[in-house]
This record gives C-alpha cells, sequence and structure tokens, in this order.
C-alpha cells in the first residue's frame, strides 16, 4: 500500500510513498505541524488506488 499527500483540488504533492509515517514526515517538513495551515491548505494523505 501506498500514500499521497494531497491539498485542494486533488493536487498531489510529491511522489507516493511506501508507509503514513513517511508521507506525515514528509508533509510536516513541507507545511509544518500547525492545524491551521493544514486546514487552510486541505492537506491529507490519502492511499493510493
Amino acid at each position: 500500500m501506498t500514500y499521497m499527500i494531497v491539498t485542494r483540488k486533488r493536487k498531489v504533492i510529491g511522489k507516493p510513498v511506501a508507509s503514513y509515517n513517511e508521507a506525515f514526515e514528509l508533509a510536516t517538513r513541507l507545511y509544518g505541524d500547525d492545524v491551521q495551515d493544514w486546514l487552510k491548505h486541505n492537506l491529507r494523505i490519502e492511499e493510493k488506488r
């Protein structure tokens, strides 16, 4: 299973990664760990299907 970081309008950030933890670490490096910033960008981590 792979995961990807997605923002509003389904824009994929970077390439798919092997684990949720790796995707989360990448997202926090790119966007920080402030919840308000994540909400502003509608940032989420999804399973690649």
